[in-house]
């Protein structure tokens, strides 16, 4: 017979479920992101008998914990899977249906292009030649944080940061969920949660300039060695 919790755990996994398959998810995808919840669900279960702190500190650390039980190539699908899971595995309604209404749960494979380390990645990103010039939808948010009195190298790790977030995600469609999905994607190059939290602040402010048509002249990419103590 379940137990309370366990019947709450199926609960949250049907419906998350269903609506991935109601948005038109692939069977494949449905039964990846199955596979991850099952095994994030036992770990949710192991985490609730250790310790008592609040359900977002527990939801955090079963993620984390799930990372370490599966090979690099998998975490971003993991993050992924996790953040969109959360409203369904706390019962956040009113998230649930904004979710639905925007068509924001992730369908289907979104072509990301990360591998390696932070150090790494940017390397790669600066010896692309296609990336030399300032990417336009970043001129509005460089200005915005340059008026509010931002200080430079602030600026200068901001914008390296989000430089590589547009790098990552160039070859997928320009909708919210390939947006998303390199924030996680990105999250993955960080090893401290201070880090993580402060990208994840730092993307959602940028994403309201996303789509932003504003355009500017090239500026020389900008190095900063402060980047690396990330």
């Amino acid at each position: 017979m379940s137990t309370p919790d366990s019947m709450h755990a199926d609960q949250a996994l049907n419906a998350y479920l269903a609506l991935l398959k109601a948005n038109g998810a692939a069977t494949a995808h449905i039964n990846l992101r199955k596979h991850l919840l099952r095994h994030l669900l036992s770990v949710l279960e192991e985490v609730s008998l250790e310790q008592t702190e609040g359900a977002d500190h527990g939801y955090r650390l079963a993620v984390d914990r799930l990372l370490g039980h599966f090979p690099d190539e998998q975490h971003v699908e993991i993050i992924s899977t996790a953040r969109e899971f959360y409203p369904f595995w706390v019962g956040d309604l009113r998230t649930i249906a904004k979710l639905n209404a925007a068509k924001a749960l992730t369908t289907q494979h979104i072509p990301l292009d990360i591998s390696g380390s932070l150090t790494d990645m940017l390397e790669r990103m600066d010896a692309d030649d296609t990336q030399h010039a300032e990417p336009p939808v970043l001129c509005a948010y460089i200005e915005m944080m340059a008026s509010q009195g931002v200080e430079s190298a602030v600026i200068d790790i901001r914008e390296r940061l989000l430089r590589l977030l547009l790098y990552v995600i160039r070859n997928a469609d320009p909708v919210p969920t390939a947006y998303r999905a390199g924030v996680d994607a990105m999250l993955t190059l960080f090893p401290r949660e201070d880090t993580r939290q402060a990208f994840i602040e730092v993307a959602r402010e940028f994403f309201h300039f996303w789509n932003d048509s504003l355009t500017c002249p090239p500026r020389p990419a900008r190095h900063s060695e402060a980047i690396r103590a990330l």
